[in-house]
């Protein structure tokens, strides 16, 4: 690997970016382009791990609104993801991607428990490592179990790839005015309370010094760019360059 690349990452990839609740692509997803960048980051020598999301399949704030108390929302939450790694990993299996599975719990024979030592071994053996389950425990997002692995497998950056550009001084949905910010560091985020990733996720990341990458997964190529260190979207840090 070039010294100027990352030489082992992990992907934080939103529900929304796989599929929909029926397990048929999201044609504005851009599934099959975000597999083929994996593929071709493994092939260039990266070590992959990813933790995936469940929103396409249910959000736990719109079933508490329904009446479900919040640890039941959450478990369903934690069970969406499985589901997700399940098809992400038969997604990856049918392009010749060498994937593992693991599960923050334990789920029968279908996934694997998550152990550190294991994955990193299989990291280190070309497997791409799909960490899915949250943390196993509610009240936690997907944020934080993706800082919590990525602190675990001793990851160089972590990249959140979701349906935002990157970060902003304040919510651009809300205001006209608000203002891009191509860097950032996490004491900014902290205090600004930036909500585009769980404050939980940036303390972490903060305390291990790791990097995050904050950028829309519609973007062209975003994997390998963001492992070749390149200019696109957010990048929060301990200190801006």
């Amino acid at each position: 690997m070039n010294n100027s690349t990352y030489n082992r990452i992990l992907i934080k990839l939103s529900g929304e970016s796989l599929f929909n609740f029926d397990g048929h692509a999201n044609v504005g997803s851009h599934l099959i382009h975000i597999v083929q960048q994996i593929r071709d980051a493994v092939q260039m020598g990266s070590q992959v791990a990813i933790v995936l999301g469940g929103g396409n399949i249910c959000r736990g704030r719109n079933m508490v609104k329904s009446g479900a108390k919040r640890v039941t929302a959450d478990n369903v939450g934690m069970l969406a993801t499985i589901i997700n790694g399940l098809i992400f990993r038969d997604i990856l299996d049918k392009e010749q991607i060498k994937t593992k599975l693991y599960s923050a719990f334990q789920v029968g024979s279908m996934v694997s428990f998550f152990e550190p030592r294991q994955a990193i071994d299989d990291l280190e053996r070309g497997y791409v490592v799909i960490c899915c389950g949250g943390t196993g425990n509610p009240f936690v997002s997907t944020d934080t179990a993706a800082s919590l692995r990525a602190i675990q497998l001793e990851v160089g950056a972590i990249f959140k790839l979701t349906n935002v550009q990157g970060v902003y001084n304040k919510d651009p949905n809300q205001h006209e005015d608000a203002v891009f910010l191509p860097q950032c560091t996490f004491d900014q985020v902290i205090a600004d309370q930036l909500k585009v990733m769980d404050t939980e996720a940036f303390r972490h990341c903060q305390m291990f010094n790791i990097p995050i990458h904050i950028a829309s997964f519609q973007e062209s190529n975003i994997i390998l760019r963001l492992i070749n260190h390149e200019n696109i979207g957010t990048k929060v840090s301990s200190k801006e360059e």
